[in-house]
């Protein structure tokens, strides 16, 4: 690989240490024959990346995959349409739609998730990257060894401190806030840890403002004349996560009740639950009000249900937020990748939320959730004005969230 700063001797290394993480010993000849390919094309990303101008990676972007387009893409399109930049996109994701078409004044080169990922960001030089992925510097994706301005924009509304790991976000020089308890909750981090004062901006949450525009200009998607309602059930992941704990019995009851069911996956659950998922899946997808949503980036599934039926996931936010209906919160263990979260007087809002915004339902009562659904939906109205006073409360620039994140971004891509 002349000219990368890798010896064409490491591929072989590099290869089998991959190809052996993702267990391809085992594996048909054709799988192993796709991560190679995959190894391959990552690092010949990384060589183009290396190769780019620097004029032309002023500004780059970095998604874990297609699932990450509806917190980027918006601003994106702003940063290129009104502001005439050019993007260097990044990608980890080999079916990435914007590496075959990508929009015009943005160059998409793929890096993979492996060794060639990681070099590629230790030796990256640019002035900006913007990216939803956190713990940057934590693990093995580190800040480059050249000066680059890192922005962390988010890819939820729940809270920063409870959810994320320990220091997820400390060593991000900007962070794009989606509301005022990011704030709040990132200062009181900081002066916890005496952590230096990070660049904190009132951006704003373009999913949610995704589907405020579908809400007003298409018509609602009418549920199937023999289902009662469209129930949409979306998990968050984890091991204490409803996949894990009690979504067959849920599911079965709703579709026994003669409701239209639709699963919404998480990314992660599809691979960290994937025997639990072909499970779900080989129960119930031959039953005719069942379907299962692979994909987070497309919002029809949230759109056309009537309930949402979720644990600790971020969606509910979204969803109540949205489309001004109520949430079925299953009663699970909290989601806790950081203990020392009860250290800050901020109480994540995926906790305070809850009885604002729905009803919270003890998993040792799923038996009763067919009963919880026809309550919630008959006394729907109450929440709404709940729902409208919280978000208005909690959400920066709702309808304007691309276009101010792209400003705040040029403004610093521009210094």
């Amino acid at each position: 690989m002349r000219g990368s700063g890798v010896q064409v001797t490491q591929a072989a290394p590099f290869l089998w240490a991959e190809v052996s993480k993702q267990n391809c010993i085992v594996l048909p000849g054709l799988k192993v024959l796709k991560y190679f390919q995959s190894f391959i094309a990552s690092w010949r990303g990384c060589i183009e990346l290396r190769s780019l101008p620097l004029e032309d990676k002023n500004l780059v972007f970095y998604s874990e995959g297609g699932a990450y387009h509806g917190f980027l893409l918006p601003v994106m399109s702003h940063l290129t349409e009104d502001h005439n930049l050019r993007i260097c996109y990044l990608t980890s994701d080999q079916d990435d739609p914007l590496l075959s078409e990508p929009p015009e004044n943005v160059k998409s080169v793929y890096v993979g998730w492996g060794s060639a990922m990681i070099f590629a960001f230790q030796t990256l030089k640019a002035k900006v990257l913007v990216m939803t992925m956190p713990d940057l510097h934590s693990f093995h994706i580190k800040r480059s060894r050249y000066p680059v301005h890192y922005i962390y924009l988010q890819h939820s509304l729940v809270s920063s401190h409870m959810v994320y790991k320990p220091g997820a976000f400390d060593h991000f020089d900007t962070i794009l806030c989606s509301g005022s308890h990011h704030v709040s909750e990132i200062r009181e981090w900081e002066k916890l840890n005496n952590l230096p004062e990070k660049n904190l901006y009132e951006h704003g949450y373009a999913p949610l403002d995704t589907i405020l525009d579908m809400v007003s200009s298409q018509p609602l998607i009418s549920k199937p004349a023999t289902s009662n309602y469209n129930v949409l059930v979306a998990p968050s992941w984890g091991s204490e996560g409803l996949i894990e704990n009690g979504a067959k019995e849920l599911v079965g009851s709703l579709l026994d009740a003669g409701h239209y069911v639709t699963l919404r996956l998480h990314p992660q659950s599809r691979i960290k639950s994937a025997k639990n998922v072909k499970l779900l899946a080989a129960n119930f997808n031959s039953h005719p009000n069942f379907e299962m949503d692979m994909d987070n980036a497309i919002f029809e599934s949230l759109i056309k249900a009537d309930v949402l039926i979720s644990d600790w996931s971020g969606v509910s936010l979204e969803f109540a937020f949205g489309l001004e209906r109520p949430v079925i919160f299953i009663d699970v263990p909290k989601k806790i990748n950081n203990p020392r979260y009860t250290e800050l007087e901020n109480i994540p809002i995926e906790i305070s939320a809850r009885d604002k915004i729905g009803i919270i339902l003890g998993k040792e009562k799923l038996d009763n959730v067919t009963d919880v659904v026809t309550e919630i939906m008959e006394d729907s109205e109450k929440f709404v004005t709940q729902i409208r006073a919280l978000r208005d409360k909690t959400v920066f620039n709702i309808g304007q969230s691309a276009k101010r994140g792209s400003e705040l971004i040029y403004d610093i891509v521009k210094k």
